[in-house]
């Protein structure tokens, strides 16, 4: 099953690496430390968000709203719906997909906090 998932991850975000440049950045608010993005997704239409962070920080990622989505960071992680990790000083692409087909577009909430 894990195999499907990541496989069809892999195909979902393939074609979006060419297109990070249209990727949605995730922005706080002034003196906030989160921020939230919303959107929908379907097979064959992920979407591609953004965030810059400095080293050593703490990054969250919060996937809400839809059982059947889930988030890949390029080269961090694969297809999670919760995961924090340590940030290096660079800019992240954070991939939104469907994880199993289903013809209704999937809502979601995707909530990224910095500290």
């Amino acid at each position: 099953m894990k195999r499907i998932r990541a496989a069809a991850l892999v195909a979902a975000t393939a074609g979006s690496t060419a297109q990070a440049q249209g990727c949605m950045e995730i922005r706080f608010a002034p003196g906030a430390y989160s921020g939230e993005v919303a959107g929908r997704v379907t097979d064959g239409a992920p979407l591609c968000f953004t965030f810059g962070s400095g080293a050593g920080q703490t990054a969250r990622l919060e996937l809400f709203g839809s059982e059947n989505t889930c988030f890949a960071i390029p080269g961090v992680v694969d297809c999670q719906d919760d995961f924090s990790f340590r940030t290096a000083p660079t800019t992240y692409r954070v991939d939104v997909v469907q994880l199993f087909y289903a013809p209704a577009w999937e809502q979601f909430t995707l909530r990224l906090t910095i500290r």
